[in-house]
């Protein structure tokens, strides 16, 4: 895996840069709520290997789905609002 496709695949959601001590980080672009970082979901993940943090990412947009899912089937989002930490940014109404 290379840094190209990383920032290919989860470059929308996440920052990544290599640490100064060695190894890789991401920090997401929107940061969570505490509610979703209770439930399991980082605003920061970290590893030694860029295959490592694609697995942490992996594992992060995994889990946004899974909470995305129950929170439509609780009626907290809309059908398709989007995964938890989604930028919710709207167009501008017209004047």
């Amino acid at each position: 895996m290379t840094l190209a496709e990383l920032t290919a695949k989860y470059g929308r959601r996440w920052q990544v840069s290599d640490a100064v001590g060695g190894g890789w980080y991401a920090v997401r672009r929107n940061g969570l709520s505490p509610g979703l970082i209770q439930r399991g979901l980082s605003n920061v993940r970290c590893a030694a290997t860029l295959e490592e943090l694609a697995g942490h990412l992996m594992s992060e947009a995994q889990l946004e789905a899974l909470l995305a899912h129950d929170l439509e089937y609780a009626g907290v989002l809309p059908p398709g609002g989007g995964a938890p930490g989604a930028s919710s940014k709207r167009p501008a109404a017209p004047a």
